[in-house]
């Protein structure tokens, strides 16, 4: 089983690195907006697809654990989109893969579990990474510093709905799952657009094709596969596996963009990775 998983998840961090690049080809388009279109994309689909291949119902025990999945998944959204019109796809990325500390910090606080010093060794390598990435943006809350401190907060939302996710797919098939978190989400997307006065039509039939592109290609395929994988792998884990988003993000956005990284991204990119690579390792060996 485990071979099978981490294929799954292969599969998934290929999927969601074409996310941030899908995103930077809708300029125009408003961040919460992008977020609404891509959960109501990929929750119609999987509820056409419950159509034809009738799936069971939430249990009445875990209807407020989706709902705040649900809602955490639409602000790790808003946050991680409104990231991208700010900052660049290299610091969008690397800062968002930080989730693995916040479940594990999520885990501290919720099951009362204590952290080993190598575990509290490899936060502050993290940090320590984390800081170097934000550069001369540190403590800056102007265009790209802004835009690196809601990619961390985006990170804290997807942190958390890995944590909720690892409890309720034990019980609970992944279409099931995923098609009411990903309409939940899509809900209060629609309110936040309303609430921020976005317009959600009168765009190019360009923009809504990339914005169906991203309902199937990040969401379906690649947001569902780690969700499925979670009642597998532990949700630090899952957290962590995206770590070669930054790198084949960032060569796309070279490639396509010519986005340059600068040295000091790289850096703390390489230091953030080391951190979170001692996480996994000491996760799988307790």
């Amino acid at each position: 089983m485990n071979k099978w998983i981490y294929t799954i998840l292969i599969v998934g961090l290929l999927a969601i690195s074409t996310s941030p690049v899908i995103a930077r080809l809708l300029p125009l388009v408003p961040a919460a907006v992008i977020a609404f279109w891509r959960m109501t994309s990929a929750s119609a689909m999987l509820w056409g697809y419950s159509s034809i291949r009738p799936q069971e119902s939430i249990t009445p025990k875990n209807i407020r654990l989706v709902l705040a999945a649900g809602f955490l998944l639409a602000m790790h959204f808003i946050f991680w989109f409104g990231a991208l019109k700010l900052t660049s796809i290299a610091n969008t990325t690397v800062l968002g893969i930080v989730a693995p500390a916040f479940t594990l910090l999520f885990e501290r606080l919720w099951y009362n579990r204590k952290l080993s010093w190598i575990t509290i060794t490899a936060l502050f390598i993290i940090l320590v990474g984390g800081i170097i990435v934000q550069g001369d943006d540190l403590g800056s809350v102007d265009d790209t510093g802004l835009g690196n401190i809601m990619a961390i907060l985006s990170a804290v939302f997807l942190g958390s709905v890995f944590l909720i996710g690892a409890k309720v797919r034990k019980t609970t098939p992944v279409i099931t799952y995923t098609r009411m978190v990903y309409t939940v989400s899509a809900i209060v997307l629609l309110v936040s657009s309303i609430v921020l006065d976005n317009l959600l039509f009168g765009y190019t039939k360009n923009d809504y094709f990339w914005l169906f592109m991203l309902g199937l290609i990040p969401t379906l395929i690649g947001h569902t596969a780690f969700s499925y994988s979670v009642k597998f792998v532990s949700p630090t884990v899952i957290a962590a596996f995206p770590l070669g988003e930054p790198i084949i993000a960032s060569y796309l956005a070279w490639l396509l963009f010519a986005e340059r990284v600068p040295f000091y991204v790289v850096g703390g990119s390489l230091i953030i990775f080391i951190g979170l690579i001692i996480l996994i390792i000491n996760k799988q060996s307790e």
